[in-house]
């Protein structure tokens, strides 16, 4: 199973090889296992105009943003250049620039071919069951293993958390939006992250929230906007 979404959960995700049909299932089961789609024709055409602006600056990448209806504070990305977002991240945004910026994310994963990056290092990364049958009756080598494993995932995920953070900035910078308001996203993420029941819960497999966060807002300042953001 390898990450839908850029963020936090997602589905298994096909291959550029599969067929559109198994792009739509994944679509569908994404749909139906959050909530369902949120519709509402003003937020619709926001976001569709917003998605627009972003995808002239990428070189004209396909982009469809939809919003899922859940309380959860989520993004996601799915085959054929759908992008995700939750009702609740949704009330997290402060304005069109950080709505952008959360798009924009979701974006440079796609552009970059972080999915599958991700899929193939998985398969690298697994601990084989020979591994497994050599550590059977030592249950802290298995565990050993099995850490090690995940703990080569995460920090992949990481690095292309950063990845994908880089490429929006610039991305927003295109498309005449606020390049900091990236920085200011996760700053809000953070402050929900941190005020909710678990704590923080997405930090296994983002890089730590506040230095994310400066190296955003460093970036932004190196980023000039093509024109004012909003």
């Amino acid at each position: 199973m390898i990450l839908l979404a850029g963020c936090q959960s997602g589905l298994h995700a096909p291959s550029s090889s599969d067929s559109s049909g198994a792009a739509a299932a994944v679509r569908s089961r994404l749909e139906r296992e959050s909530g369902g789609l949120y519709r509402n024709a003003v937020l619709s055409r926001d976001l569709a105009a917003i998605g627009d602006r972003l995808s002239e600056a990428s070189g004209g990448m396909p982009v469809t943003v939809l919003v899922l209806d859940t309380t959860i504070a989520n993004a996601y990305f799915a085959p054929g250049g759908y992008i995700y977002l939750t009702r609740k991240l949704l009330t997290l945004t402060g304005d069109d620039s950080e709505t952008a910026a959360v798009i924009a994310h979701e974006m440079a994963h796609i552009l970059s071919g972080h999915a599958e990056a991700r899929a193939r290092f998985g398969v690298g990364a697994a601990v084989s069951s020979a591994d497994i049958r050599q550590a059977i009756g030592n249950s802290d080598d298995v565990r050993a293993l099995l850490a090690k494993g995940s703990a080569s995932i995460a920090a992949f995920s990481r690095q292309q958390e950063l990845e994908a953070d880089a490429l929006a900035i610039g991305l927003l910078a295109q498309a005449g939006y606020d390049p900091a308001a990236l920085a200011r996203f996760l700053k809000a993420m953070q402050a929900y992250e941190r005020a909710g029941p678990g704590g923080e819960t997405f930090v296994a497999s983002h890089p730590a929230p506040s230095l994310r966060v400066a190296r955003a807002e460093r970036l932004a300042d190196a980023s000039p906007s093509s024109r004012p953001g909003r």
